[in-house]
């Protein structure tokens, strides 16, 4: 498991620079975020500096060089892959590299010798300013997969040899590490959009990337949701260590917003009037007016309004570890496989789900979560035919 740990230089007369520890595989890289702060206001147990609201843009900072050395862990090092000493040492080397690039130290050129491996971080460093840290994150994965797909089959993946050959071997070898349609649908996703990229900037042009058979594979993932009576038993599951506790209280909180991860932090004191929580949401850029429960305002006064959030990856990990403790206290009746299941986005998916059975009327609860038609929300909800049925059954039209 990789973490993140901010801490001060010795003190100048311009404050104490923050420096950053990266340690994952034993190993332990040290960066300078180039940020400085008086020693006074550095709360080191926080990991952030104080009071929040003079320091906004700072804390910013550490949380986006944080999701940023994470995102990349989980690019350079997929779970249960096995790596070399070698090979850490090598991934140390490409990490460095990648952190000078994130934080502006260094320029990465273009030349048409550059390979499609190659391409990946150059496109990163170009969007970095203009789409959320999570999702150039994400084309990591695809750049771990392309070169261990390459030293797999001895071949080397050019912008040319993208073709309908490659799409076969590539997708059958992320099928054979046991990843899910959506999955890989995902990482073809990003290898197009590559691609595309690639043929801008006139490296190649081959478009065989735009073929129908280079598709984008995509299942309706049976998603689970946790029932009203699942997210009291997990809110009141007895857990020692303070850090999961307070992702635990988080995700019970954001069972009540029906909130993505990017908009956690606005879950805050300032963010509520009248009983009501208004919050420009970060995706759609859009203003949602949330109805505040009764554990919104108790959570939050518990931790107060400026807590740190984890990050989405260590929220995940976080959940992973909830799941299963949540399945050996046999914490609630009935199917606990779902509990393996939780995730951050869970939060969404059980808010709509909730509220819905609860008879919430479903234009009310899509003018929350942002989806544009009843199709694709009845889509998102986890409603089974035996739940419609006992919601539907004391409504007049099936009393008269």
């Amino acid at each position: 498991m990789a973490t993140v740990k901010f801490y001060l230089d010795k003190e100048r007369k311009n404050g104490s620079l923050i420096l950053a520890t990266f340690t994952f595989n034993h190993e332990r890289l040290r960066f300078s975020t180039g940020l400085n702060v008086p020693k006074k206001a550095w709360d080191d147990e926080d990991q952030k500096a104080k009071p929040v609201k003079d320091y906004v843009e700072t804390n910013k900072h550490l949380r986006d060089v944080n999701s940023f050395l994470l995102n990349l862990y989980d690019g350079l090092f997929p779970k249960g892959a096995k790596i070399s000493k070698e090979d850490v040492k090598k991934k140390c080397l490409e990490i460095r590299e990648a952190y000078q690039v994130f934080a502006g130290r260094k320029d990465v050129d273009i030349s048409n010798k550059t390979s499609l491996v190659e391409y990946i971080p150059i496109f990163q460093a170009r969007y970095k300013n203009k789409v959320s840290a999570n999702h150039i994150q994400h084309f990591n994965g695809i750049k771990t997969h392309l070169e261990t797909f390459q030293k797999n089959t001895g071949t080397i993946v050019t912008f040319d040899s993208i073709g309908k050959d490659f799409y076969i071997k590539f997708t059958d070898y992320l099928k054979a590490a046991n990843l899910k349609p959506n999955t890989i649908g995902s990482h073809v996703r990003r290898l197009k959009r590559l691609m595309n990229e690639a043929n801008e900037d006139k490296l190649t042009t081959n478009q065989e990337h735009r073929a129908r058979g280079f598709k984008v594979q995509k299942e309706d993932a049976d998603t689970i949701y946790l029932t009203e009576d699942d997210i009291h038993a997990l809110y009141k599951l007895k857990i020692d260590d303070l850090r999961m506790r307070k992702i635990r209280d988080l995700f019970v909180l954001n069972c009540h917003t029906g909130l993505r991860h990017s908009d956690w932090p606005k879950v805050t004191l300032e963010n509520i009037n009248e009983n009501k929580l208004y919050v420009k949401t970060q995706k759609t850029n859009e203003p949602v007016i949330i109805p505040v429960h009764p554990i919104i305002i108790e959570i939050i006064n518990r931790y107060g309004s400026g807590t740190t959030i984890p990050t989405n990856q260590e929220a995940n990990r976080v959940l992973r570890w909830l799941g299963e403790y949540a399945v050996t206290k046999k914490i609630t009746k009935g199917n606990l496989d779902k509990w393996l299941q939780i995730r951050t986005h869970t939060v969404r998916r059980s808010f709509a789900t909730n509220a819905y059975l609860s008879g919430v009327p479903m234009l009310s609860i899509m003018q929350i979560t942002g989806h544009r038609t009843t199709e694709s929300f009845l889509r998102y909800i986890r409603v089974s035919k035996l739940e419609n049925a006992m919601k539907l059954k004391d409504h007049p039209f099936f009393n008269a």
